[in-house]
């Protein structure tokens, strides 16, 4: 498996991606793998290079880039009710039509790798983000199949 961490543009910025997939027989289908609430962390990087081992392309985007945050692990610890509040937080912090641009960007940057294959690909929303998986397969074509978990 090759995996890599790289910045990708968007129209608002750059957002911090974790890109995964396998080393030969490439290229692969492209998944777009969208994080729950509590952020990008190793749990959703394990959950991609599962994915990306039965031969797929994943791409796990940081969805609150906007404000800065990668990992709430990596935030100052806070009492329970004030972390879970921050969580509510960031999760009212982004939309459809914010997460629909940053999709913008993540193709076409996937469309520049020789590793993703063009053509049909998939979206996975985990929790909170089931409903970016399902509109992105609304509004992109190319979004052929996706799963709310």
């Amino acid at each position: 498996m090759l995996e890599r961490t790289i910045d990708i543009p968007t129209r608002d910025g750059r957002t911090t991606t974790f890109i995964v997939h396998p080393q030969r027989e490439g290229p692969h289908p492209l998944i777009l793998f969208f994080m729950d609430a509590p952020a990008i962390r190793e749990e959703l990087r394990d959950m991609a290079r599962r994915i990306a081992s039965v031969g797929y392309y994943v791409m796990l985007p940081n969805l609150y880039y906007r404000r800065g945050v990668m990992e709430l692990g990596d935030l100052p610890p806070l009492p329970e009710d004030q972390a879970r509040a921050r969580m509510f937080d960031l999760m009212g912090s982004i939309d459809i039509p914010m997460v629909m641009s940053d999709t913008e960007g993540l193709i076409a940057f996937a469309d520049t790798d020789p590793a993703a294959k063009p053509g049909p690909a998939g979206a996975i929303g985990y929790c909170m983000s089931g409903q970016y998986a399902i509109n992105a397969a609304a509004r992109f074509p190319r979004i052929a199949c996706a799963a709310s978990l």
